[in-house]
């Protein structure tokens, strides 16, 4: 129903015709309760008005003082016609006028009178209304409106749909249109209301002047009690325990729940699921700002050491002691370092943030400053904050630091500068760190992993000599340095060919990593081996596994991304690649990661050349090409050189390409790249048949024989030598199975065209390159496909450039964007779906909004309902 401008009559259409009822009928009695502001006076006057046009005879008092009067008028007349008596605020009539009204009302029962009796509920008239009901009476109470009928009347009031933090706002006038009314009021003279697009909303640019002591005084209504509770829970946060709050106030919630009952009637409070709330911010800031900074420290002190002594969440805990703590106040400090010690790992940037927090309130003096700069320098490593981590770490060594805490930094600035790529320097503090005779045992094999990673970019030689070395002498259970031992004789067999080996070692690595400190590169490394092979379940899997352990350590999140970009490359998943890659890109960047730059560069390369951005994947090369380290760690050198090669080739040619592997990379086409991206062996036949160059070729199809031959089992390595031989050999036979046994769509595809293109038969030239047309198309590959059109156009065959997708609708979505939809209709967050799907949130996020687009949608809300839709 529609209600007036200040909505005194929204929701209330039920009673309106309860009275217009009784109206009809001409005589009975109707008692209306409700609290102040219900509306009770507003609906007695419309009551009165409908009654006066229906020819009743209206009596009304003007006030409390008015009623005996008007009483005793009706006993000395009686009506002789149809008439309302109505009379208001019966809760502060006279005993003399309540006992009058007692007597008249059941003397009338016979006669055309209606009786309209109006009070606040609890606060009277009770044996008056309690005689009423016995003999029949009608009563109305006049109850809180519901939350639809409230979010209405704020729509009356403020002019459009209130949103999600309007309404909440609004909640806080528990339901009462007086008290509502007045909240928008003050709220459009405080400016504070925006509307836009349909939607009213708060505003954050304006002072709320009139609405902050609109609910000050609302607050400062309740009882003494209720006020401390509130303070108290203020300081805990938007939403607290009530356990919490009584254990802080030394009580029981018991005790307390007198004073939890009045602040959650009048508003200020709601009841969740899990806890209480304030209503809206703004009413816990005013309540939290109502306490005085000294008293808020202590309380927030307390707080934090009630958390931790039970052994609450430590982030949780610390971040009520960085409220309380002050300088020199060695027992929150000490509360703020020992949560940024645990949650190191799980929780990085709250470490970081805690960490150097207790290192700015510490005293230069205090005995505690060394060891706690220790822990801020690892928590800013672990943050990604490498730039912040060295300077610190650096800036403690130039001061008399003692020999343990000296070699523990030093270690620290090894780390950053292997994660800034700078491989000699860091292997270099390594090998210094190690010579130290008073190096303490438990430091020593980081110190060695730290040299070990170091020397993989740097000296593969030396890095090769200790990790073997390790292997031989650690016996026993699985350690850390001899993951890392074992990942590093991987990533060697990897590059130099031995697929098998680098399994098994990759494996056993992976195996054998007891902590979080590595990052994660062993089973990363694992999962780079099983991409190589084409095994993309199992590389999935490990990527799945590791992110989802307990470590949320930057460089590993950069290092996950980086590996997963790779594997949807290689798996043909193209677009969801390049999510990945440009987040690994963006985070290794911001935070000064340059050893993983190059890898998400390369894979973006590799992403624009197939995407025909032609201009980006130079780009992206001579990246790599001229300021960024390409180590070999992440990715063999062989990927990067082979990447560089075939960017050259569509950018500056087959002459000048063939001319940087002659130059720059004569070692390319021995190395072990057929084994690590077989689509590789193919090309390099293609392109030296192309230039003439047969001792090229033959070179190219010896290798990849000869790997095959050395590594039977493994299918992608067998498929990469069958494609160079039927190249070379212009065999249909040789090529047509190559195309069936690579599991490599991109290579599958390849094979299918130059099969289609060596082929005499026009026919099956053009059933062949019709194969390969589909399978670029399925990958996104947009320059090959338009190389395979011109070569069917040229048969006389014509195609439509693009597959006839819609641009709109349900039937718009791939198959991975309805799988995603589906998921969400059921309720599953991103986090969830990335888990079933194989990928990161981030892609989860970048198809869904490709979802929302073809939808025309905007939120999962519509999505779910769309789904719905169409089952």
């Amino acid at each position: 129903m529609s209600g007036n401008r200040d909505g005194v009559f929204r929701g209330r259409g039920g009673e309106r015709e309860l009275l217009s009822g009784v109206l009809d009928a001409g005589t009975g009695v109707v008692l209306v309760d409700g609290a102040a502001g219900t509306g009770k006076t507003r609906l007695l006057a419309e009551a009165a008005a409908l009654a006066a046009r229906r020819g009743f005879e209206v009596a009304t008092a003007q006030d409390e003082l008015d009623q005996p009067f008007l009483l005793a008028r009706l006993a000395e007349r009686r009506p002789d016609g149809p008439t309302l008596v109505v009379l208001d605020d019966l809760h502060l009539a006279e005993p003399g006028t309540l006992a009058a009204l007692r007597s008249l009302v059941p003397a009338s029962t016979h006669e055309k009178v209606v009786w309209l009796l109006a009070r606040r509920r609890g606060e009277g008239a009770d044996r008056l209304f309690a005689a009423a009901l016995a003999r029949g009476a009608v009563r109305i109470e006049l109850r809180p409106l519901p939350d639809t009928v409230i979010a209405d009347l704020v729509a009356d009031l403020a002019g459009a749909a209130p949103d999600h933090d309007l309404r909440a706002l609004a909640a806080t006038a528990r339901g009462n249109p007086a008290e509502l009314t007045g909240l928008l009021r003050a709220l459009r003279e405080d400016g504070q209301i925006a509307v836009a697009a349909g939607t009213a909303s708060l505003r954050a640019d304006r002072s709320p002047v009139r609405t902050e002591a609109l609910l000050r005084d609302r607050v400062g209504s309740l009882g003494g009690k209720a006020r401390h509770l509130l303070q108290v829970a203020s300081v805990l946060g938007p939403r607290f325990e009530p356990g919490d709050v009584a254990e802080m106030l030394a009580s029981s919630t018991a005790i307390l729940l007198p004073a939890l009952d009045e602040v959650i009637a009048a508003g200020v409070v709601t009841a969740l699921e899990d806890g209480l709330a304030f209503r809206h911010e703004l009413v816990w800031r005013l309540v939290a700002d109502s306490v005085p900074p000294p008293v808020r420290r202590a309380l927030h002190r307390e707080a934090g050491e009630m958390l931790l002594k039970r052994g609450d969440s430590a982030v949780l805990a610390a971040r009520h002691l960085l409220h309380g703590a002050q300088r020199g106040d060695a027992r929150s400090i000490d509360g703020l370092v020992s949560a940024a010690t645990a949650v190191l790992f799980t929780a990085p940037d709250a470490a970081a943030e805690l960490a150097v927090r207790a290192l700015e309130l510490t005293d230069q003096a205090s005995p505690s400053l060394v060891r706690r700069t220790v822990i801020a320098v690892r928590a800013l490593i672990a943050a990604g904050k490498l730039a912040a981590a060295q300077a610190l770490a650096q800036d403690a060594l130039a001061r008399q630091v003692s020999p343990g805490s000296t070699a523990k930094l030093r270690h620290c600035v090894a780390m950053t500068t292997l994660l800034t790529a700078r491989h000699a320097e860091s292997a270099g503090h390594s090998e210094a760190l190690l010579h130290e005779p008073d190096l303490v045992p438990e430091l020593m094999p980081w110190v060695e992993i730290t040299r070990m990673m170091a020397l993989l970019g740097h000296d593969r030689r030396r890095a090769e000599e200790l990790a073997e070395n390790v292997v031989r002498t650690h016996q026993g259970s699985p350690d850390d340095l001899l993951a890392t031992a074992l990942a590093v004789l991987a990533a060697i067999a990897r590059d130099t060919g031995q697929p098998g080996a680098a399994l098994d070692l990759a494996r056993e690595a992976a195996r054998s990593v007891t902590s979080h400190d590595l990052c994660a590169y062993p089973q990363l490394l694992l999962a780079t081996v099983f991409s190589g092979l084409r095994e993309f379940a199992e590389a999935e899997g490990v990527v799945r596994r590791a992110r989802s352990g307990p470590s949320a350590v930057v460089t590993k999140g950069i290092m996950t991304a980086v590996v997963q970009a790779r594997i949807l490359l290689q798996a043909g998943r193209v677009e969801e690649a390049a999510v990945e890659a440009r987040t690994a890109l963006t985070t290794a960047e911001e935070t000064g990661h340059a050893a993983l730059v190059a890898p998400a560069l390369t894979v973006l390369a590799l992403v624009a050349l197939h995407t025909g951005d032609l201009p980006a994947a130079v780009e992206h090369v001579e990246r790599c090409r001229e300021s960024v380290p390409a180590d070999g760690i992440m990715f063999s050198r062989a990927y990067y050189q082979w990447t560089d090669v075939l960017v050259t080739h569509v950018g500056s040619g087959l002459e000048k390409a063939l001319g940087l592997l002659a130059d720059e990379y004569p070692d390319l086409v021995s190395s072990g790249l057929f084994a690590e991206e077989p689509r590789a062996a193919g090309w390099f036949v293609r392109r030296a048949l192309e230039a003439g160059d047969v001792g090229l070729a033959k070179s190219v199809v010896g290798r990849a024989e000869q790997l095959a031959a050395d590594n039977p089992g493994f299918g992608a390595v067998a498929a990469a030598a069958l494609h160079a031989r039927g190249l070379f050999d212009a065999d249909p036979a040789v090529l047509e199975l190559a195309a069936q046994q690579h599991v490599d769509v991109w290579a599958r595809a390849n094979a299918a065209e130059d099969l289609g293109v060596l082929l005499d038969d026009r026919a099956a030239a053009v059933r062949w390159l019709e194969t390969a047309l589909g399978l670029y198309r399925e990958i996104g590959a947009s320059r090959d496909s338009a190389r395979v059109l011109g070569r069917l156009r040229k048969l006389g065959r014509r195609r439509r450039a693009e597959p006839a997708r819609p641009a709109s609708g349900w039937s718009s979505l791939d198959d991975t964007e309805r799988a995603i939809a589906n998921l969400v209709a059921k309720g599953q967050t991103n986090r969830q779906i990335s888990t079933q799907l194989f990928m990161s949130p981030h892609t989860v996020n970048f198809h869904l909004r490709k979802i929302f687009r073809k939808l025309g949608i905007s939120s999962r809300v519509e999505l779910v309902m769309r789904s719905r839709d169409e089952r």
